[in-house]
């Protein structure tokens, strides 16, 4: 259904009909709107809950027209919601139909079809791109404030960014003049929708490109895969990953491999892991931190290696509880509620019983590197089962 933002009133001024805007509204410089009969009549409709169908039942019964009048009022329709869409009036439901969508894209088991501007898309999203499918998650870009709404619950904040959870959407707040001002992302993360006012500031696409990122793990992580904070390099047809905090070795280590044993990277600095067949995989992610890079294909998970940095280089054996739970701690899908929580730790529970894991204390120098290929090489052909 289509949805009449509040703090809009519907009046007439000398006999004509106005919507007129009150409020914070007016604090925000809305403009009010002069409507004619078919606006009128399409205004009166949409407070009482329609879609464009609605809508073109109730022109064609008014006016009683006939079949050839049809595309002339489905253009009026457009050209009218556009109208207060531009107004701030009128808000969309994020699940536009696949016919709406501008762009699909395809990373890892997330279709993305996105509605909005190909400008302000990373030329990165166009390496995943495929053919108009059903999606999995709707992104929109919309070119007006946000209704203004209760914040809901505090999740977390930072300089940079706040997130709340309402009855209805995970709101992420921006800072002013930073080009996004909100987005909203369904709680099931199907669908999210970017306020982005005009005029777009120069840098947005790059915004846009980290704002989609949130809302893609919270669709991945329903779907059953998480991203870990991590860069890999691909072995002996498999994914291995190198994991730790940050400033502990992860891209000199990555390095390290494809110097001495030319090893393609994978992913620089995220990677996203799930199960096809109860097999563990890496999928191909455009997000890889500043690195540049990253795959579009999926392939096989080798394992995971925790980093620190040492003055010697030896492998430290770690319980089961100790691989779970740095799994956990470094997998940077969404954790902001109990329930998140504990779906990340049910996934690194399960991972942990399927894949080789390493500890290594290292040098930044090539020893560090031979260490982990020669554990890595004594545990190829052993079987991992859950």
């Amino acid at each position: 259904m289509l949805k009449i933002n509040k703090g809009y009133l519907l009046h007439e001024i000398a006999g004509i009909p106005y919507i007129l805007p009150y409020g914070q509204n007016v604090v925000d410089f809305k403009h009010s709107v002069r409507l004619n009969d078919s606006g009128l009549l399409l205004y009166r409709t949409l407070t009482q809950g329609a879609d464009e169908e609605m809508l073109l039942q109730a022109l064609i019964s008014h006016y009683h027209a006939n079949a050839s009048d049809v595309p002339t009022l489905k253009e009026d329709i457009h050209h009218f919601l556009l109208q207060l869409e531009s107004a701030g009036i009128l808000s969309r439901p994020g699940n536009l139909p696949a016919d709406d969508a501008d762009f699909f894209f395809q990373i890892g088991p997330v279709t993305v079809a996105y509605c909005g501007p190909r400008d302000l898309l990373m030329s990165s999203f166009f390496d995943f791109s495929c053919e108009n499918t059903c999606a999995d998650l709707t992104v929109s870009i919309i070119p007006y404030a946000a209704e203004r709404q209760d914040n809901g619950e505090l999740l977390l904040r930072t300089d940079e960014l706040s997130i709340c959870k309402t009855d209805s959407c995970y709101l992420f707040l921006y800072p002013a003049g930073y080009g996004i001002t909100e987005m909203h992302v369904s709680l099931n993360g199907r669908y999210a929708a970017l306020f982005c006012s005009k005029p777009y500031v120069c840098d947005l696409s790059e915004k846009i490109f980290h704002a989609i990122r949130f809302a893609y793990l919270i669709c991945a992580q329903q779907l059953g895969a998480f991203a870990l904070h991590s860069a890999s390099i691909l072995y002996e047809g498999k994914a291995w990953l190198f994991s730790g905090a940050s400033g502990c070795g992860k891209s000199t280590h990555a390095a390290l491999w494809k110097q001495q044993y030319q090893t393609p990277y994978v992913n620089g600095d995220l990677n996203l892991l799930g199960f096809i067949n109860d097999k563990p995989v890496v999928y191909g992610l455009p997000w890889c931190g500043t690195s540049g890079l990253y795959t579009t294909s999926t392939v096989p998970l080798g394992g995971v290696t925790f980093l620190k940095q040492a003055p010697t280089d030896a492998l430290v054996p770690m319980t089961d509880e100790e691989i779970a739970l740095r799994t956990m701690q470094r997998l940077i899908s969404p954790s902001w509620t109990k329930d998140m929580l504990l779906t990340n730790l049910s996934f690194a529970e399960r991972l942990r019983f399927t894949v080789p894991f390493f500890h290594l204390l290292c040098t930044k120098e090539s020893s560090a590197a031979a260490v982990l290929k020669q554990a890595i090489d004594h545990t190829q052909g052993t079987v991992y089962t859950g």
